[in-house]
């Protein structure tokens, strides 16, 4: 095992290499090992045909296993650091669910690479390239670290769960800051000829006081199948969100957010059977709009118990050929 640890570590600490030339100092790096292991049951009292039926639980992505024993996820991040340069490889495995990784198997089993980047920081300019999870949604893929245990729709159905390419992030004073996205699409590490056109987006982040944040999000490219069932297979075309996140924190105990999205893609072809929000199917569907919002409430019970609810809404709409 430590072997294996140490042969983890080292990859990280190779990366840094690329950056030796542009190095300010001569300081020793420092290589930081941690991870976590994340299993459920869960037990599903409403859905009793699709359990019958295997389904599973309907309307949550990640831990949808019902009546049963499941590992979620399993994590290793490798971290080292130099100077103004730093690395990272976070490797993920989930028998739950495919996290969209070009390595997955197709339900999840195998062990994949989530994250391997590195950064240079030159004075407020943060420069990024490699792969590493999305800057959309309010939440993020390791369940401990949300609100709420389970995914929202908004986090795996509208956006991605992680990008491959560069970021440039301008921190322009300590409360405000703008970083810019060009990825190889949505899930993907290449530009195949699937995905043929660069994903680019944006971030804009602003805390004006310890009460208050604000996100906007952008994010404008060819849709994927790979992590997102509401896109038809094969399709290429055109997809966009954009995404605005409130977090209030009154006291140290509340926390409050909003999460909504609006966004929408090109078919690129008319559809005659095209599912309108699980009903009726709708003729002539070139395109089609997608909103959502999800609003959060936690209260902290104690240093390691919190309560916490999510209400959710996510709407998907066709628009006939004109």
């Amino acid at each position: 095992m430590n072997k294996t640890i140490k042969a983890l570590a080292l990859v990280a600490s190779l990366v840094l290499m690329g950056f030796a030339p542009v190095m300010a100092d001569t300081a020793a790096p420092t290589v930081t090992v941690d991870g976590l292991v994340d299993a459920y049951y869960t037990y599903n009292f409403t859905n009793s045909a699709n359990k019958e039926s295997g389904i599973g639980n309907v309307g949550q992505l990640w831990n949808s296993t019902d009546n049963s024993y499941s590992l979620g996820l399993a994590e290793t991040k490798i971290t080292a650091k130099q100077g103004n340069a730093s690395a990272v490889v976070e490797f993920a495995y989930q028998d739950d669910a495919e996290l969209g990784l070009p390595s997955g198997t197709g339900t999840g089993l195998g062990i994949d690479v989530l994250q391997a980047y590195a950064s240079y920081t030159a004075g407020q300019v943060t420069f990024t390239g490699g792969r590493f999870v999305t800057w959309m949604g309010d939440e993020v893929v390791e369940a401990p670290s949300n609100m709420n245990y389970s995914h929202s729709l908004l986090f795996w159905y509208t956006i991605p769960v992680w990008n491959q390419g560069l970021s440039v992030s301008w921190a322009i004073d300590p409360t405000l800051s703008v970083t810019g996205y060009a990825t190889n699409g949505w899930n993907t590490n290449l530009n195949s000829a699937a995905f043929t056109a660069e994903t680019f987006g944006a971030e804009v982040a602003w805390t004006p006081n310890s009460m208050w944040k604000f996100v906007i999000n952008a994010i404008d490219g060819p849709g994927t199948t790979a992590a997102q069932p509401i896109v038809l297979s094969g399709d290429p075309y055109d997809r966009w969100v954009g995404e605005l996140i409130a977090t209030y924190m009154p006291t140290s105990d509340w926390t409050f957010a909003l999460d909504a999205e609006y966004g929408g893609q090109d078919l690129g072809a008319t559809i005659n059977n095209f599912p309108i929000n699980g009903g009726a199917s709708s003729a002539n569907v070139n395109s089609f709009d997608i909103w959502g919002a999800a609003l959060y409430a936690k209260y902290q019970i104690a240093s390691d118990w919190s309560a916490a609810l999510r209400v959710e809404e996510l709407k998907e709409i066709g628009r006939a050929h004109v």
